[in-house]
């Protein structure tokens, strides 16, 4: 079966499940339908500045100059946010997995900043354990394949590009639970 429409099949099954889970999640109390959809905001807005950033560097230079090739830099990137953040948020929602990062009981600096770390490849579910966070992963890697899928032949391969995005996903995950754990 084609990857791409493993990819298709899991954003609509996870879309489904978002709009069907409609359980609180987070320190805002928020639904899960609005998060994703103040989530997809964010990742629209983003998807312009790494756009600018694309153009800039003339990445990838099939797509050309001006605002043609912008444009198809713009929808690339925000496409491959949004593939990202319905196949994560539709599978924590199907799996009951919570989306915010939970902070770190203990109290020296090594300990906290390896809880951040952990944070993006781990769940934190009740009574202190943790499940691999399957969502996360999942919508990670899956975003940077539909991204590489789309782009033109590059010389480096699809299955590189889509390693080395799924996994930059991951670390800025990363960072920002640092971010939040840092500053409560």
């Amino acid at each position: 079966m084609d990857a791409r429409y493993f990819i298709l099949v899991a954003v609509a099954v996870g879309a489904g499940h978002i709009a069907a889970a409609q359980s609180r999640v987070g320190a805002d109390s928020s639904t899960r339908i609005h998060r994703l959809e103040r989530d997809l905001s964010y990742g629209t807005a983003e998807g312009f500045g790494y756009a600018a950033i694309d153009q800039w560097r003339l990445n990838p230079p099939e797509w050309g100059t001006g605002l043609p090739g912008y444009g198809r830099r713009l929808a690339s990137n925000v496409g491959e946010f949004w593939v990202q953040e319905i196949a994560t948020e539709g599978l924590a929602a199907a799996m009951n997995r919570p989306l915010d990062y939970q902070h770190c009981r203990c109290r020296d600096v090594g300990g906290r900043m390896a809880h951040a770390i952990s944070g993006a490849l781990f769940d934190q579910l009740s009574r202190g354990r943790e499940a691999l966070a399957i969502p996360r992963i999942v919508g990670a890697y899956g975003g940077a394949y539909a991204q590489s899928a789309w782009r033109p032949a590059e010389s480096r391969s699809r299955a590189n590009i889509t390693l080395t995005n799924g996994t930059t996903s991951l670390a800025i995950g990363a960072l920002i639970n640092m971010y939040h754990e840092f500053h409560r």
